[in-house]
């Protein structure tokens, strides 16, 4: 694969690159919009570095499926006016565009509590419990006289709860439920399992026609759809590290550090390259600051980081790594 050194384009440059990539490709597009198009690519040297990064990276088997994701994912806008004639991905590419730095979610309209991408909010509920929601996360809250129901939408929660002997407190999601009287605990909801961390107490959590593992503080478990993991000891609570602003890693695959940073920022972080994504990463990464936790990444391996638009980056090999 060519290596390109490298360049500076400026998020303005490359979004309109982005823009005149998409128009070209449209079977109804003018001779007066191809002339357009030729005074724009000449009239400055960051234009045609733009475009060229924008042609380059469309033949990217990873840019392709990240825009084809975003649009099966994003809500129909009605300033965007994409032809039919227009690709699915040249489409999908209007709507990371125009969609991806104002996108909400479904669980979000239907939730009592909910964050935005790289909010951290706390919430006071009804029975004196507190909790914390992470980036994009999302609770339905119910409660009565006999149990204190919540339901995990989508993300992560830090639940402090108020001790009712006669009242538990009970957090549900899509693979596990989690019983407790009074303690502080984590619940994350990720695509494949959910993950429980105890700062302090103890908990029951459980699935579907199992028994419930019991944790103690300290103590996390994995569970997914068919199993659940076993429970690991960790005194320093890494699965709380978000509530300090900060994730935590030791070993872990390129691949895992940028999916956890992406939670914390709008748009869509790329590797391109199998082997930079087992590449092992151990330290400590600001999750409110995360272009200078990529900057980091950058600092110590040897990669690229590229930014085609401010929701769009592209992580690959350095020329001189």
């Amino acid at each position: 694969m060519t290596q390109h050194p490298p360049v500076s384009v400026s998020d303005a440059a490359a979004e309109q690159a982005m823009a005149w990539f998409v128009r070209l490709r449209a079977e109804t597009a003018t001779p007066a919009e191809h002339d357009e198009f030729q005074r724009w690519y000449r009239a400055d040297p960051a234009h045609r570095r733009a475009y060229a990064q924008t042609a380059a990276f469309w033949g990217d088997a990873e840019f392709g499926r990240a825009l084809a994701a975003a649009e099966l994912t994003a809500p129909p806008s009605p300033r965007l006016r994409v032809r039919r004639a227009v690709p699915a991905l040249a489409a999908a590419a209007c709507l990371t565009l125009l969609l991806a730095g104002y996108r909400p979610t479904l669980d979000c309209w239907r939730a009592d509590y909910c964050t935005g991408v790289g909010e951290i909010k706390s919430f006071r509920l009804g029975d004196g419990s507190e909790v914390t929601l992470n980036s994009a996360s999302a609770i339905s809250v119910d409660l009565n006289d006999g149990l204190r129901r919540i339901e995990l939408r989508q993300g992560e929660a830090f639940f402090d709860v108020q001790p009712e002997p006669q009242r538990p407190f009970q957090v549900s999601g899509r693979y596990s439920t989690v019983r407790v009287l009074g303690t502080r605990f984590a619940v994350r909801e990720d695509s494949a399992d959910a993950s429980v961390s105890v700062v302090s107490g103890q908990v029951a959590v459980a699935r579907p026609e199992a028994e419930p593992a019991l944790l103690q503080a300290g103590d996390s478990i994995t569970v997914a759809a068919r199993r659940s993991g076993d429970i690991r000891h960790s005194p320093a609570a890494g699965g709380t590290a978000w509530l300090k602003g900060y994730a935590a890693f030791e070993n872990a695959p390129l691949s895992e550090v940028v999916a956890e940073l992406g939670r914390y920022r709008r748009g869509t972080l790329l590797i391109r390259g199998a082997p930079l994504r087992d590449l092992k990463i151990s330290g400590r990464f600001d999750i409110r600051d995360t272009d200078k936790a990529l900057e980091s990444l950058q600092q110590t391996l040897p990669i690229r980081v590229t930014r085609l638009t401010p929701w769009l980056v592209l992580i690959g090999k350095n020329a001189q790594g």
